[in-house]
């Protein structure tokens, strides 16, 4: 396998990925973000977000703000973005967070998420019971079709501690299992940071784990058709296309 440079073509109306140039790098940050009509980009990219970058046309990614001052969530909404979405697993809806998201017109919503999780692992490859991992899984799938809904719908803001590994997971998470294929792959955090690892195989393996642990009747509850593994697996090709991995 190996790690390949790609380069962008532009279009009216955002920036996507092409097939890998050989002969070119990885753009800089900015070159992922461009105003698209449907939120005001330029004014969300002086705000001074760490990690901020478009997920698609409609939704926007970056780092917590749980910790900045209430007038950037008014300002987020000011913007076009309705939904906070906090991936923390300190979050929670009676959170001082959630109160302020509340306060400045946002929905918030707080969908925990983390690679270790029983649902992206094969079976008995924690120290949980049987009984105990059937659970959170059982748990996490209902929480699912609301994601898929909200992701969807866009004009969110989805976020972390960080706004990158988290975020990566879930941005897989939605392309690869939403039963509506987003309209583009997602640019994962190694794109745009030299200093990061290229974790796509990795989220691919965790979304291949979650396919094993649901059942037939999680698959109907999800929407997804008969035929979805072969879905999958021509959405995995692209999904590493996107992010420079050539087999």
């Amino acid at each position: 396998m190996r790690i390949l440079p790609v380069t962008l073509f532009r279009t009216n109306q955002t920036s996507f990925k092409s097939v890998p140039d050989y002969n070119k790098t990885v753009p800089i940050e900015d070159e992922f973000v461009k105003n698209t009509g449907s939120l005001d980009i330029a004014r969300l990219k002086i705000m001074g977000i760490k990690h901020f970058r478009l997920i698609d046309s409609n939704s926007i990614r970056g780092v917590t703000l749980a910790n900045q001052k209430p007038s950037m969530l008014t300002e987020l909404k000011e913007c076009g973005i309705n939904t906070i979405i906090d991936l923390r697993s300190e979050g929670g809806s009676d959170s001082k967070y959630a109160q302020a998201c509340r306060e400045n017109g946002l929905n918030y919503v707080n969908f925990k998420l983390k690679i270790n999780m029983p649902i992206f692992n094969l079976p008995l490859s924690d120290k949980l019971s049987t009984a105990e991992r059937i659970a959170e899984n059982e748990a996490f799938i209902k929480k699912l079709p609301d994601f898929f809904k909200l992701m969807n719908e866009g004009k969110y803001y989805m976020a972390c501690l960080l706004g990158l590994h988290r975020t990566d997971l879930a941005v897989v998470l939605n392309y690869l299992i939403n039963p509506n294929e987003p309209k583009s792959p997602p640019i994962l955090s190694h794109m745009y940071m030299k200093e990061e690892t290229n974790f796509t195989n990795k989220y691919i393996g965790a979304m291949k784990n979650l396919l094993k642990n649901i059942t037939t009747e999680h698959k109907k509850y999800l929407g997804l058709p008969d035929d979805f593994s072969s879905i999958f697996d021509a959405r995995i090709v692209k999904l590493r296309l996107m992010n420079g991995i050539v087999k």
